[in-house]
């Protein structure tokens, strides 16, 4: 067991629940998320959840002449969805258009480019998951990884759902919510206690109200007749802007911000707010935001190979 040394104990206490991070104003306007915070980040497939992630870990680890916060994080990745090569065209993007003037004028040199880039992977730890045990080993390993590194400050998680079939089997049924809620108390914990701030990712309708007919679905010979048991559709759909994934009561209390990546049916014309042009035929998103007391937004996005490219409303 590893024991916390007094000078990590003292940082840790000394940072009180004031500390913000500014990471990301598009997606949280209140100033930045705090310490002990846990943020859910849904959708559905190919909306861009992943490389949400890659966006935010470019925004912690970049220094803060580029627009970074300059600390440290760790992936725990169970979708094996990271990409350096992803990170890095991310890193490039954020470097080349957020430098302080005295730096931008040194970036000709495409090596002073790779140089910021490098410094910034050490600050990135990834932890790669194929099994349920080895991600609740790693749950457990955090403490460790947070003593010998004091300035990892922000944990993600891609995806909370990934292994909730490895626990659920024909002689262990067990609900979504109550494997979610199971994990999110155990990382809320973590985040209070060491003044972390805990990222997750799960699809839309794990762990949903809309989607809690999905509990027990299965091809094998898992009670598939539950699927019937409450009548009507099996079916559920987005429409609108409306958020879909509103979580149960006792999964929705752990959560204190809510991100909902979407595809929208019908994209009204925008200009891309980084000056790139957009093509007519781009495929439009948007993150319907849900803040820790109850304000929601809309914000709007295309996805290219620098990653999340945010329209103007």
């Amino acid at each position: 067991m590893s024991i916390e040394s007094a000078f990590v104990a003292i940082s840790r206490l000394a940072s009180g629940s004031e500390t913000t991070y500014n990471l990301d104003p598009t997606l949280f306007p209140d100033g930045g998320l705090r310490p002990g915070e846990l943020i859910e980040i849904s959708g559905e497939s190919n909306c861009g959840k992943s490389l949400l992630c890659h966006e935010l870990i470019a925004r912690i680890i970049l220094p803060t002449n580029c627009g970074g916060l300059e600390l440290g994080a760790v992936l725990i990745d169970c979708e094996s969805s990271y990409s350096k090569a992803t990170l890095l065209n991310i890193m490039e993007k954020h470097i080349l258009n957020q430098a302080e003037p005295t730096l931008a004028r040194t970036l000709d040199d495409p090596r002073q480019l790779e140089r910021i880039q490098q410094a910034a992977l050490k600050r990135l730890h990834l932890i790669f998951c194929y099994s349920l045990e080895q991600f609740e080993f790693s749950l457990l390993a955090l403490p460790s990884l947070f003593v010998k590194h004091p300035e990892v400050t922000f944990v993600l998680i891609d995806s909370i759902a990934t292994f909730y079939w490895t626990k659920c089997t024909a002689k262990n049924l067990i609900r979504q919510d109550t494997y979610q809620r199971a994990h999110c108390k155990t990382l809320s914990r973590l985040a209070c206690k060491w003044k972390k701030v805990v990222l997750l990712t799960k699809p839309t309708h794990f762990a949903s109200r809309q989607g809690s007919w999905r509990d027990f679905e299965t091809t094998g010979s898992i009670a598939v007749g539950l699927l019937d048991a409450g009548g009507g559709s099996t079916q559920s759909s987005v429409s609108g802007y409306l958020p879909s994934s509103i979580g149960t009561p006792a999964v929705s209390s752990l959560i204190d911000h809510r991100i909902e990546l979407c595809e929208m049916d019908n994209p009204s014309p925008s200009r891309p707010a980084t000056g790139a042009s957009a093509d007519v035929d781009d495929q439009r998103f948007n993150a319907f935001v849900t803040m820790g007391d109850k304000r929601q937004y809309v914000r709007f996005y295309l996805i290219d190979k620098f990653g999340f490219n945010w329209l103007e409303a």
